[in-house]
């Protein structure tokens, strides 16, 4: 498409006027006509059209070369200028990256910076040929195969529908200068080896045009894209409760896999392919598998996918009065009840009976753990024993691996938070000094309504 209608139309069907565009501008063919196409419409549009060039510092005189040329140019159109300089080779080896991911990083976050209202870049059709290709070698799913976005965030691709070739051809139409980058053709960078090596045994194929062959795929894959990630949402939202996924073995294969992309996301995690299997792997029999090394564990257990943190061996802590931590996140807090009003003690132990200990029993021997194998308790008033491992059934998936267990010297469990205290540590009649235990996050406020203060 004729660059300066592919420009027209893009303002058109996204509805821009009345706004500031930052053009980037490096002084190749691509960025000087979409410079030139957006000032021809800037009346039309009412739009404010300001540049920036971003100076890498790669290519020593040629550099400057480019940033003298964008100076020169802009100046003559009488458009404002910033050139930004950024460090690439630093950046690069503080990240391990490669010069051509390194370069994009320093760009977009110069423009991050310092651009004003939408960003305007100067990819085309070509570029897009280039990119799917990119990543079809590379491995991917229908949303890498949809292309360069049109638009992502403020920033605006207006030349996507037009070749290369196009734009030249108009360039030189216009008796319009440009430069260019002499590392372009050096082959040594996988996107001019697509470019120069690949691209042109794709236009044997398909002499008439790759490029927007290309772009009518890229243009279908997206709406469905877009379709498919509505879908997606919704059902993940039907799926999903207190931070758990449920019965995603009934859905589509294809379903589960965006559903646990979706559920990773929502925990800040981007999953990659090899991650999203793993778990989809474990749907239909259950189990654990290690998703990112010695940190996070996804698992399925009765239909139910949790995330657990790979938390470090959990150390024994005697119990003290006050605060006791044993899980990052957690607090246990041990309040001691005097029975200086039997009244106001009576309505205490009414009130935290699940976590109500005799403290004249246990004093100082109580050790505070996490779970143990083959743990049992017999709860107060009760006259049957409760196996601790069937008993979590019960309990939320998500939580049950921060659950709290209270034990004495001899090893006999006292209390087991959410399920109670023992017939041992039972509070009674006799009972002077009652120890209330309270466990809460860290980022929340403690639950209970006494203090040392209220019953002394």
């Amino acid at each position: 498409m004729r660059p300066s209608e592919a420009v027209k139309n893009f303002l058109e069907q996204k509805k821009i006027n009345h706004m500031h565009i930052t053009c980037a501008l490096s002084g190749g063919a691509d960025s000087v006509c979409l410079l030139y196409c957006l000032l021809h419409f800037r009346k039309q549009y009412h739009l404010k059209i300001s540049a920036m060039h971003i100076q890498h510092h790669l290519r020593g005189e040629e550099s400057l070369r480019d940033e003298n040329f964008c100076r020169t140019l802009c100046e003559n159109l009488g458009v404002a200028l910033q050139v930004i300089p950024v460090d690439v080779q630093a950046y690069q080896e503080l990240h391990r990256l490669s010069t051509e991911t390194a370069a994009r990083e320093c760009r977009y976050q110069a423009f991050a910076a310092h651009a004003e209202g939408l960003v305007a870049t100067a990819h085309n059709a070509s570029d897009n040929l280039e990119t799917v290709i990119f990543r079809l070698i590379r491995g991917t799913g229908t949303k890498g195969l949809c292309g360069i976005p049109e638009q992502r965030d403020n920033y605006i691709r207006p030349l996507l529908k037009s070749s290369r070739k196009e734009i030249e051809a108009f360039l030189s139409e216009q008796h319009l200068a440009y430069i260019t980058d002499s590392t372009n053709l050096d082959t040594a960078y996988t996107r001019n080896f697509i470019r120069h090596t690949v691209i042109p045994l794709f236009s044997r194929i398909n002499p008439r045009s790759s490029e927007h062959a290309v772009s009518m795929m890229t243009d279908i894959l997206t709406q469905e894209e877009d379709f498919l990630e509505q879908t997606a949402k919704a059902v993940f939202l039907q799926h999903y409760q207190n931070h758990t996924m449920q019965h995603l073995e009934a859905l589509h294969p294809a379903m589960q896999r965006r559903c646990i992309r979706l559920f990773l996301e929502a925990g800040h995690i981007q999953p990659d392919y090899f991650m999203i299997l793993k778990i989809q792997q474990l749907l239909s029999h259950g189990g654990k598998a290690e998703i990112i090394r010695g940190k996070l564990t996804a698992r399925v257990s009765q239909h139910i996918l949790f995330l657990e943190p790979l938390l470090p061996e959990i150390p024994e802590l005697p119990l003290k009065l006050g605060e006791n931590r044993i899980f990052p996140e957690y607090l246990v807090t041990a309040e001691l009840v005097t029975k200086k009003n039997p009244d106001e003690f009576e309505k205490i132990h009414t009130l935290f009976a699940n976590s109500a200990l005799d403290y004249d029993i246990i004093k100082e021997s109580a050790v505070l753990h996490s779970r143990k194998n083959g743990l049992h308790l017999r709860p107060a008033g009760k006259n049957h024993t409760i196996s601790v491992k069937k008993w979590l059934q019960t309990q939320p998936v998500s939580e049950r691996k921060f659950l709290h267990y209270l034990s004495g010297t001899d090893g006999r469990l006292l209390w087991v938070q959410n399920l109670g205290v023992s017939e041992t540590a039972a509070v009674t009649e006799s009972t002077q000094n009652m120890l209330i235990l309270h466990v809460h996050r860290t980022d929340t406020e403690s639950t209970s309504d006494y203090h040392n203060s209220d019953v002394y």
